[in-house]
């Protein structure tokens, strides 16, 4: 009896999870064709030669051998590393200090929250040519504010000096960015319970106190993540350098996807731009796995207790 009520729970099981695994079929496949098939013929196409000016052919690690060689990855590479390292701590911290502000309830708080969210409600290459605008070097609204201001004595090239074009860059980089980290932050600062700020405050912990043993620890998984994308878009940022100085002038502010770009799409070498999206691939994945050692065991779901 035993064995026959064990081997009709056995079978159900199988049933269902035969099932389940139909139910997920679709998806499955759909991820597959949009995101495992790219990937895998760019890697295909990376060990080609692969351009409409020049004969197919298997190439081998030249491709590769050939971007990393180049000057102008070297200058790529540095100009992401400055990029990033600029903009994503700059971008975290003003989306912790924000969502501090907006974690406490005060008269205009859900119109704040709204206009917060306004520049990454908008597209990123909308955005880069409205700061294209605010830092043209003739007409823009940055000079002009400057110039009546009366701290500068004339007009700066914000866009045609390498150093500041960078500083525009990740100056329009932060701003798309900040609003969407605020609210991941802002998040998980209300599932906080409030009952640990109350019996802080009885025990006569003060403001700072508060935040640094209360805040911070309750949402040290949440800023992991934000690091983590914050990171990616650093790394992977097109659009915005696009509108805003297609990676000019020169090189200055040519990141390593445009830099992808315009292998695959200017000089038509598409078997360069899909080593260099390769490697560009595998750091983004190292630099996840390094940033998610920071994120306590049992904080995310699956995670172990």
């Amino acid at each position: 009896m035993v064995a026959t009520v064990k081997g009709g729970i056995k079978r159900l099981t199988g049933s269902l999870a035969f099932s389940g695994y139909w139910m997920i079929a679709p998806v499955v496949l759909l991820v597959a064709a949009f995101t495992l098939y790219p990937y895998a013929y760019a890697l295909w196409t990376s060990f080609r030669v692969a351009s409409p000016l020049l004969p197919p052919a298997f190439a081998g690690l030249k491709n590769y051998k050939a971007v990393i060689s180049s000057i102008y990855f070297v200058r790529a590479v540095r100009n992401t590393l400055i990029f990033a390292a600029c903009s994503v701590p700059i971008t975290v911290i003003l989306g912790l200090l924000t969502a501090s502000l907006l974690n406490r309830r005060f008269f205009g708080d859900i119109v704040l929250k709204a206009l917060v969210l306004l520049p990454w409600t908008m597209p990123i290459a909308v955005s880069g040519v409205i700061w294209r605008g605010f830092f043209n070097s003739g007409w823009g609204a940055f000079n002009a504010l400057l110039y009546m201001a009366g701290l500068i004595p004339k007009y700066i090239g914000w866009l045609t000096e390498p150093k500041l074009a960078m500083v525009a860059v990740v100056t329009a980089q932060i701003w798309t960015q900040f609003p969407f980290a605020t609210v991941l932050i802002l998040a998980a600062m209300q599932a906080i319970p409030q009952e640990l700020y109350e019996a802080a405050a009885i025990d006569g912990a003060g403001l700072l106190q508060r935040f640094f043993y209360i805040t911070l620890p309750g949402i040290r998984a949440m800023l992991a993540i934000v690091v983590i994308f914050e990171t990616l878009m650093g790394l992977t940022t097109f659009d915005l350098t696009h509108a805003l100085t297609q990676g000019g002038p020169g090189t200055s502010t040519t990141l390593i996807s445009y830099y992808t770009y315009s292998e695959s799409f200017k000089m038509l070498n598409f078997g360069n731009g899909s080593a260099l999206a390769v490697i560009l691939a595998v750091v983004s994945l190292l630099m996840i796995l390094a940033i998610m050692q920071f994120i306590p065991k049992g904080a995310l779901i699956g995670g172990e207790k």
